[in-house]
């Protein structure tokens, strides 16, 4: 009997990792693919939907696996400590966060990396299952890379033709960026595969892999990943010189000379005029975008250069605990004001709208601190470390091959992260983490991992079969509960997107000027996610401009909670303004004055703000305003008009007098130069009026 019942469990602990391996490979297959093809500006949440629902569904196996074991192990190793001290920075960053919603929000994308890599290694043990794993990985890889050429080459779907130059190769990612940063994965196992592989069939698909996805990269431009890719190919050597010495070299001699000739080849196509390198050809492409002058001068570099040091006042504010997950974006604009307002920043460097770092390390540092990217390298250095102990105990050249793939890949990243964001894209995230985690599972017979046994230890066997009673009770009230939490958590990160269906079509709305219906729409993506900072915005725009300025403040509140917008201040500004709540309103237009993209579009507003000033009897804070529009354009007529006010408001007539000289001068015609005339007249006359007459005097 007791045999019978040990057999029933074992099947269902094998059940219960079977589908615990088809849905990672289910995440490995959908992640890349999942798309909306008329919501194209909601690509990643597509993917980040799928990636954050596929995980959740297996916690719930491993929670089913759980609770129908007898005797349950935790398989720990070096790398468990760093991931969960990672998972618990990210959590306790929202009690310190700038904007704790924002935060909360930002955190199951984070934590559903980590999540999967103990998924996968508590369940997948066996050489079949990571070999199905690895092939699938590889598969969807070739697959995306032959589409990528063919979106090169023009062919493509009707509803995308529409993307034109580089911009057109997105794969599924919706940037070609996004499609560079998740290739870079794949390409460097398929690349350790076939230099290992004895069998011929096998060498020849993985060559395939490999053509596809290093042609499609190729026709990315993507320098990042270019640089990414190359750091991968450089580690990948020097490891399987590590691992297998001069043997490596020996048994692929023939495969370098052909790679020696093939470098000497390109090289000479880039150098040497020909008709392959000529305008528009894709050697003049790399060739124009890997140029120093690219390179140094380039609005992209400096774009982010801009980026990195405005990162580095955040970074300055909050040096330790950082200002909390996800709330670069909520702060990007503030601080980016704060750096144009240093030196000759602004005309320096180009004004953008970043919600990225553009550097994985920078961003983590922002919004964690060095505490949070020091656990973040600690974790790095732990999997190098480990996978470098497995390579040196490991004679199996396919193990070796295959680590060093994953090795490579998870470099790869590391280094695109530094001129990009892959650890934020959700296909991206799934495969980095699977890279760690199937390194663990290959090398986890060899480096002894230890297991910690959940279960109590009982030696009592008729306790212990109490207990297996009282657990058998329970089953089906542990299993409701697992389902019943397993429905709540994907309902609440599917809320998000389908809030964001709705501000979509809402959108769609506006520009057909139907008001109405995209006030509706708003408030329906809003039922769905009370936090959507966008909706909140839009609804208050379309309100001041019907006029109903005590709702849409309001709506403007909210919103700027939750998001920061470049039109947002410059908004709040106006609706306080007709409010009558002028210092609320001079507030708003200082910040908005810093938001805007260059100083001529700030000239007007200085204006505003003096004038506002000069409302409020502030005279000082007016004349430093206008003074600042004046440095803008000497010619400003409105500025030497509004400073005549701010002196004459001081009894400053002299001072007065020039202002309004230099208006009647700069714009004879105009209404205010008929106003200063008149003005000027008036003083002369007052000044009569004081000088003392002959009868006055004795």
């Amino acid at each position: 009997m007791e045999q019978k019942e040990i057999s029933s469990n074992g099947y269902q602990n094998s059940f219960y990792s079977k589908a615990i391996e088809i849905t990672i490979i289910a995440l490995v297959i959908l992640t890349p693919f999942a798309f909306y093809p008329y919501l194209m500006r909601i690509f990643n949440p597509a993917k980040e939907l799928i990636f954050e629902i596929l995980v959740i569904i297996c916690m719930m196996f491993w929670g089913f696996k759980i609770v129908n074991a007898k005797k349950y192990k935790l398989s720990l190793s070096s790398l468990s400590f760093p991931i969960i001290s990672f998972i618990a920075i990210c959590i306790l960053s929202i009690f310190w966060s700038d904007s704790p919603m924002v935060s909360l929000k930002e955190l199951p994308l984070f934590l559903a990396g980590p999540l999967l890599y103990f998924i996968t290694t508590n369940n997948i043990y066996h050489k079949r299952q990571i070999e199905h794993l690895i092939n699938t990985i590889l598969i969807v890889g070739t697959l995306l890379g032959i589409y990528g050429i063919l979106q090169y080459q023009g062919i493509d779907f009707p509803f995308w033709l529409k993307n034109i130059g580089r911009q057109k190769v997105f794969g599924f990612f919706g940037n070609v960026n996004y499609f560079a940063e998740y290739i870079i994965i794949p390409l460097p196992i398929a690349v350790s595969l076939f230099l290992v592989s004895q069998n011929r069939i096998k060498k020849i698909l993985f060559l395939i892999g490999v053509l596809a996805m290093g042609g499609c990269l190729i026709s990315t431009f993507t320098r990042g990943s270019y640089l990414g890719f190359g750091a991968s190919l450089i580690l990948m050597f020097f490891l399987f010189i590590f691992s297998r010495g001069k043997n490596f070299i020996k048994e692929n001699k023939k495969l370098f000379i052909v790679i020696f000739l093939a470098i000497i080849i390109i090289l000479s196509l880039f150098i040497i005029p020909n008709p392959l390198n000529k305008p528009d050809t894709v050697i003049s492409k790399i060739k124009s975008r890997a140029s120093i002058a690219q390179l140094t001068k380039g609005q992209s570099i400096k774009r982010r250069i801009a980026i990195w040091k405005f990162t580095g006042l955040m970074i300055k504010d909050h040096p330790l605990l950082g200002s909390g997950l996800g709330t670069f974006k909520y702060n990007s604009l503030k601080y980016q004001a704060k750096f144009f307002e240093q030196g000759d920043n602004r005309a320096l460097y180009p004004y953008g709208i970043a919600d990225k770092t553009h550097n994985e390390y920078l961003q983590l540092c922002a919004e964690l601190g060095i505490i949070g990217l020091a656990i973040f390298i600690w974790l790095m250095i732990t999997y190098f470390n480990y996978g470098m102990r497995y390579l040196k105990r490991e004679k199996n050249v396919q193990k070796q091959g295959i680590v060093i793939g994953l090795m490579g890949a998870v470099v790869a990243v590391l280094v695109d992260g530094i001129f990009g964001f892959p650890l934020h894209l959700p296909a991206t995230i799934v495969l980095f983490w699977l890279a760690l985690a199937l390194t663990f599972a290959m090398a986890k017979r060899e480096t002894g991992a230890k297991e910690i046994n959940i279960a109590e230890k009982d030696t009592n066997k008729k306790t212990k079969k109490e207990k297996e009673n009282n657990i058998s009770r329970f089953k089906p009230l542990l299993y409701i509960g697992i389902i019943l939490l397993t429905v709540l958590l994907s309902v609440i990160v599917a809320r998000p997107f389908i809030a964001k269906t709705h501000w979509y079509y809402a959108n769609k709305e506006v520009e057909n000027k139907n008001w109405d219906e995209a006030i509706t729409k708003y408030q329906e993506a809003l039922k769905w996610d009370p936090y959507l900072g966008e909706a909140y915005n839009y609804i208050g725009k379309i309100l001041k401009n019907k006029g109903i300025y005590s709702v849409a403040v309001d709506y403007f509140e909210k919103a700027e909670k939750y998001i920061d917008h470049p039109e947002l201040p410059r908004d709040l500004f106006i609706v306080y303004r007709t409010k009558g709540q002028l210092d609320e309103a001079a507030t708003w237009l200082k910040k908005a004055i810093s938001y805007q993209e260059n100083e001529k579009l700030m000239l007007p507003l200085y204006a505003e703000l003096g004038n506002i000033y000069i409302k409020l009897e502030r005279f000082k804070p007016a004349e430093i305003a206008l003074k600042k529009s004046l440095k803008i354009d000497p010619n400003f007529i409105n500025a030497h008009y509004g400073l005549a006010g701010v002196y004459l408001n001081q009894n400053k007539n002299e001072e007065a007098l020039i202002e309004l000289q230099k208006v009647i001068k700069l714009a004879p015609n105009s209404q205010e130069a008929k106003n200063a005339q008149n003005i000027i007249q008036q003083i002369a006359q007052e000044k009569l009026k004081s000088q003392p007459t002959e009868t006055d005097n004795p």
